[in-house]
Order: C-alpha cells, then sequence, then structure tokens
C-alpha cells in the first residue's frame, strides 16, 4: 500500500473533529449526510476535509466564492 502525503489545504477526519470538539464517529456520521463543512469523499470510504472550506463555513474566514471550482 503506497501512502501520498495529503495536500497543504486537505486533512483527515480526525483533524474537523478536533477543530469541532466532537467524536470521530460524530464526525464520519455527519460527513455522511453531508452536514460536516469541507468533508468529501476519496474513492468508496475515505473522508477528507478541504480545510478552506471548513474554515469559511465554520469560522467564516475566507469567502466561499474564492474556493469555486474553476
Amino acid at each position: 500500500v503506497e501512502v501520498t502525503a495529503l495536500p497543504n489545504d486537505v486533512e483527515h477526519l480526525r483533524w474537523a473533529a478536533e477543530q469541532l470538539d466532537i467524536g470521530v464517529s460524530t464526525a464520519y456520521r455527519l460527513a455522511a449526510a453531508g452536514e460536516l463543512p469541507g468533508a468529501f469523499k476519496v474513492g468508496k470510504s475515505l473522508w477528507r476535509v478541504s480545510v478552506p472550506r471548513f474554515r469559511a463555513q465554520v469560522h467564516g474566514t475566507e469567502h466561499i466564492d474564492q474556493l469555486a471550482d474553476p
């Protein structure tokens, strides 16, 4: 199994759980329900979090329209 580093602007769901002070299993449930800011699925079972989108939605620190896909 090859392990590659995440881009600087992507984190594991555990990171988002720590930021929100919730359990990791709760973060997975929220992500699956489409309710965890910035969460996206990689493949069939891996969840990741876009840090800029997370911060924009949770903290309001960045403008979301700057993050639109090209």
